[in-house]
C-alpha cells in the first residue's frame, strides 16, 4: 500500500515506534477532545474515552452500545444495568496489532445497533485511530464504500482522524477481500439513501490532515495504487 505525505510527527514518537514499543502517545501529542461524539452516519456515533463516560451525551443521542477499542478503558457504564450493550475490543494503537481479526464481530455489534434503531458509539481513547479503523470497516462493508469514499466521508465529519499506517494496511487489504477495490457504491448514494446523517461534506478548500495522538502518525492524503504488492 502506497502512503502520500506521509510524515512521522518529530514529538518523540519515531523512538517509541522503532524500539517496538506500545505506541501510546497521549501524553506527547496535545489533542482536542470534542466534547460530544460524531455522529458519522444516522445512529453511528465515532468518538473517544471522554464520549463513553457522558451519561447525558450517550442518553440523548439514545446511544445504547458501545463499542470499546481499548485495553485498558473501562465500559463504564455496565455494571449500572442501565441498558447499555458493550463490545469490548482489546487492542492497542500499535504496529503489532492485528486489529482486522476483530472487524467481522465489530461489525455484527453495529449492525445489531442499528436493526434495534439505536445509537452505536465507536471509541478508543482518543477516537482518531482504532475507532476509525473499524468505523472505515464498517461502512465499507456494509455500505460497500472503497477506503478512499469511506475516509473521505469520515473525515468530512471529524477532521482529526488518522488511522496508524499498519492498520490503514489492513483497511486496503480487507477493502480488497472485499471486492471494492474493482467495485464500489457511490458515496453519494450512500449517503442519500442514509438520509445524509450528520453535516455534509465540506465545499472546496483542502480537508485538514489528521494527527494521532496514539501512532504519531501525520497525513494529509494517502493512495493506494493497483500495483501495491499483496
Amino acid at each position: 500500500m502506497g502512503l502520500r505525505s506521509l510524515r512521522i510527527s518529530g514529538s518523540g514518537c519515531e523512538e517509541t515506534l522503532s524500539s517496538g514499543s506500545s505506541s501510546e502517545c497521549e501524553e506527547v501529542h496535545s489533542h482536542v477532545q470534542q466534547d460530544f461524539p460524531i455522529e458519522i452516519l444516522p445512529n453511528l456515533y465515532l468518538g473517544n474515552s471522554t464520549n463513553s463516560e457522558d451519561c447525558e451525551a450517550l442518553a440523548r443521542h439514545n446511544i445504547k452500545y458501545v463499542l470499546n477499542v481499548t485495553p485498558d478503558l473501562p465500559n463504564t457504564f455496565e455494571a449500572e444495568g442501565c441498558g447499555i450493550n458493550y463490545l469490548k475490543i482489546p487492542i492497542a494503537d500499535h504496529w503489532s496489532q492485528n486489529l482486522a481479526v476483530h472487524f467481522p464481530q465489530a461489525i455484527r455489534f453495529i449492525e445489531e445497533a442499528m436493526s434495534a434503531r439505536c445509537g452505536v458509539l465507536v471509541h478508543c481513547v482518543a477516537g482518531v485511530s482504532r475507532s476509525v479503523t473499524v468505523t472505515l470497516a464498517y461502512l465499507m462493508q456494509r455500505h460497500r464504500l472503497s477506503l478512499r469514499d469511506a475516509f473521505e466521508l469520515v473525515r468530512s465529519r471529524k477532521t482529526d482522524i488518522a488511522p496508524n499506517f499498519h492498520f490503514m494496511r489492513q483497511l486496503h487489504s480487507f477493502e480488497r477481500d472485499l471486492g471494492l477495490h474493482e467495485h464500489s457504491a457511490s458515496l453519494s448514494k450512500v449517503l442519500h439513501e442514509t438520509a445524509g446523517g450528520g453535516r455534509a461534506r465540506g465545499e472546496g478548500g483542502a480537508v485538514p490532515y489528521g494527527v494521532s495522538p496514539d501512532s504519531g502518525i501525520e497525513f494529509d492524503r494517502w493512495s493506494a495504487p493497483r500495483d501495491t504488492p499483496q
